[in-house]
């Protein structure tokens, strides 16, 4: 067997070879990717900080009215008026009609609990985000390896077609095309180095970097099944913190629609004071908000029901939204495994098998250049068809993990 076409055939196990073979651990693993985004993401970042605020609100909410220090000054003269001068000291205090502090609490309270659920949302949004960036540039990265691969074969047969044209075998034709082939393949090359750098600054301005660095993802895109059924995602779907952050701002606009109608209630105010004539005895006070215009109040009453319509009226949006992109995310999830079941059974393997049979064919006349660049570019395209499916799989799983947390994820976006 020549040199040249043993050099082909081991250039074409070893690209199958590679294929086979799991991602090695090194460089910038998925876990890694995610846990850095989750510690300096902006997002995160100011949700954490939104839950410090929430606390210092519901802190104030919940807080006693600070009693008041009064002193006061009677009997003063005016012009040229001799009477008593009588001083006296006192304190007062607010207190509110029963009901108002505990439900300000509660509402600070809730207030309290939705910024933890938000945290939890927002990171569970930018781990999607992550995720999403890391496979897509992974994509690119593996899409770029199978490229330079192809463009070694293209290599090794021009060698083998200019050897044949050297012994008459073949028109110098077969040269050529062989030459224009791995240029066309060495333009994709260029594009899609250009596509890397794109995808993984993307990932980079996630995960908080300030400048692009180029970045070797070694966690594979790989295959998962679903392994859960409708029932059971739906369930989880349903549970999911975007939900209950609905239903959480569902008690809070109840809880202030509570507040509101009490608002009319009347507050009282007590005072106790010492004389300044008879010191060592005291005075006391009683004070009552008169709430005679009512405007207010009703205003504030509806102000809240309204509020609180709006909340419920989101919250069955957010339901409907949530359902759709996990059915959507399903569907698409169950057919991509049908898609790479067939891609996994045959269809590359026996494109892989024309290819070395091609080769032989052409060692020896019984097939010409076209035949044999035509199944290298059936290789190529299959294996780009293979790990689109295998990407539009595990992008379908994220969404599915997360369903209806991304408010930014068109529903029908399609890689």
């Amino acid at each position: 067997m020549p040199f040249r076409l043993r050099l082909v055939y081991a250039a074409v196990a070893a690209v199958i070879i590679v294929s086979a073979l799991p991602a090695q651990e090194s460089g910038l693993t998925l876990e890694n990717a995610v846990e850095t985004a989750l510690a300096r993401n902006p997002e995160v970042l100011l949700a954490r900080a939104e839950v410090e605020a929430a606390r210092g609100r519901r802190l104030q909410l919940e807080a006693v009215p600070n009693p008041e220090l009064s002193f006061e000054a009677v009997g003063l003269p005016l012009w040229n008026s001799n009477r008593d001068q009588e001083f006296s000291l006192g304190v007062r205090q607010r207190i509110e009609f029963p009901g108002k502090r505990s439900l300000r609490r509660e509402i600070g309270r809730s207030g309290e609990d939705q910024a933890a659920l938000e945290l939890d949302r927002i990171r569970n949004v930018v781990r999607g985000r992550a995720e999403r960036a890391y496979f897509r540039a992974a994509y690119v990265q593996k899409r770029l390896a199978d490229l330079e691969s192809v463009l070694a074969t293209l290599k090794d047969y021009s060698a083998l077609a200019a050897e044949r044209y050297k012994n008459g075998q073949v028109p110098y034709l077969d040269v050529i095309r062989g030459r224009l082939e791995s240029l066309r393949v060495q333009n994709e090359i260029v594009e899609t180095r250009r596509d890397l750098k794109e995808k993984t600054m993307v990932l980079g301005l996630l995960m908080g970097d300030e400048g692009y660095e180029p970045l070797e993802f070694s966690t594979g895109i790989g295959f998962s099944p679903l392994g859960k059924s409708w029932a059971e995602l739906k369930a989880a779907a349903l549970a999911g913190s975007t939900l209950r952050l609905m239903a959480a701002r569902g008690k809070q606009a109840g809880l202030s629609l509570s507040l509101a109608r009490k608002s009319g209630l009347p507050d009282l105010t007590v005072g106790l004071f010492t004389p300044s004539k008879r010191f060592g005895e005291w005075g006391f006070e009683v004070g009552m908000a008169l709430p005679l215009f009512r405007k207010e109040f009703r205003g504030a009453a509806i102000e809240a029901e309204a509020a609180s319509e709006q909340t419920a009226i989101e919250a069955r949006g957010q339901t409907r939204r949530v359902l759709l992109v996990l059915e959507r995310s399903y569907a698409d999830a169950q057919a991509l495994e049908e898609q790479i079941g067939l891609f996994r059974d045959s269809l590359i393997k026996d494109v892989e098998e024309s290819l070395k049979a091609g080769l032989i064919n052409y060692q020896y006349g019984k097939s010409d250049a076209l035949g044999v660049l035509d199944i290298v570019r059936s290789l190529k395209e299959t294996r780009a068809e293979f790990l689109r499916a295998l990407l539009n799989h595990r992008l379908a799983l994220i969404e599915i993990a997360a369903a209806g947390e991304d408010e930014d994820i068109d529903v029908a976006k399609v890689e």
